[in-house]
């Protein structure tokens, strides 16, 4: 083996936990296909821990040695963070310790409790950065890192132990660019017009609303909407600003980091479309939580014409969003070519950040 391919973090393990044995297999030919492109050998194997319950209800996890001691083994998972997913995780990190893995990282699309990042009121505090604790912990020493795509908050990036312990990536280019080229192919006579829920957002997809402004020559009206959030649960829109005027006869797209209800987004689709004028309304969201009532609000006579995602949660093992997919009013955009990207860049100790 030549020095340019010897990797000192061992053989690369993907770490499926339930619901991500595809995924890992959809990812395993890209990174092998990255290190042929830049001749460094990266062979990748795939284990998938078996878990269950006993007869008296008690959890029990199996996994072997076998592509475990002495790897580099990436865990691939996603909130959001049931008791049982955080029990998962928790139990797969301290058995590829168990198992002496040479190095461990917990690559998640979806940030578990993300939305629980600040202290609400006297009866309820922040769990996120217990969270974060509890998976360093639970892996004795031996996880390097946390990689998530597009935090609720990027403050979250703190609760890690050390300095670059929790890295965020971003996934909005790719998503809105899709989402875009369908509206320019479908509809080449409507003027397109960008809607941000709120400054944070704008903020978060300001450089991907540059960068395809070049990309594809034209310019893309903006407007950003003003929300008073109640709690992490609750938000009502109070207005919106910028470039209203161009929001008549409009195909508006709101990008967003998730969506969870949907209900502030039905409300802003309302007022988007009958106070302004606007003649479709197009979500484009990063995280498809869509929890709750969400999938039979957002079918029907819904104001939102089309809702695009990526597959951070993946929604095609969740019935109730069967309906959506089989109309096409809910698109998946996947962000596999991402993940195989981060996980060779992490597995050769070079940058992630930058990945879009």
């Amino acid at each position: 083996m030549t020095d340019t391919a010897y990797n000192r973090n061992g053989g690369l393990t993907l770490v499926a936990l339930p619901g991500f044995l595809k995924l890992a297999k959809t990812i395993k030919p890209l990174i092998e296909e990255l290190g042929e492109s830049e001749k460094r050998p990266t062979p990748v194997d795939i284990v998938e821990p078996e878990f269950g319950l006993r007869a008296s209800g008690e959890p029990y996890i199996r996994l072997g040695k076998d592509h475990v001691g002495g790897h580099d083994c990436v865990v691939l998972t996603s909130g959001p963070g049931t008791y049982e997913m955080l029990g998962q995780v928790d139990f797969a990190l301290g058995y590829l310790a168990g198992r002496h893995a040479r190095r461990i990282a917990l690559i998640t699309g979806y940030m578990p409790l993300s939305r629980s990042d600040k202290d609400e009121g006297k009866k309820e505090l922040a769990l996120a950065p217990r969270v974060v604790r509890r998976f360093f912990e639970a892996a004795g020493g031996q996880m390097e890192r946390i990689i998530a795509a597009d935090l609720h908050v990027p403050q979250i990036v703190m609760a890690g132990p050390t300095m670059g312990s929790l890295t965020e990536i971003h996934l909005g280019r790719r998503l809105l660019q899709k989402a875009l080229a369908d509206a320019a192919n479908e509809y080449p006579n409507l003027q397109i017009c960008l809607l941000l829920p709120d400054d944070g957002a704008y903020k978060k997809f300001k450089g991907d609303i540059e960068y395809l402004e070049k990309e594809t020559g034209r310019h893309l009206p903006v407007v950003v909407g003003q929300k008073r959030r109640e709690s992490s649960r609750d938000s009502k829109l109070q207005g919106l600003f910028g470039d209203t005027k161009d929001l008549r006869d409009a195909l508006v797209l709101a990008a967003d980091d998730e969506i969870a209800t949907g209900g502030t987004l039905i409300q802003t689709a309302r007022a988007v479309t009958t106070d302004y004028g606007a003649k479709l309304f197009w979500s484009a969201a990063i995280h498809g939580v869509l929890c709750g009532n969400a999938a039979s609000v957002l079918s029907g006579d819904s104001p939102i014409d089309r809702i695009y995602i990526t597959d951070t949660i993946p929604p095609h093992h969740r019935p109730q969003l069967a309906p959506l997919l089989a109309c096409c009013r809910l698109r998946v955009v996947s962000w596999a070519p991402e993940l195989a990207q981060i996980s060779y860049c992490h597995h050769w100790d070079r940058s992630i950040r930058e990945q879009r």
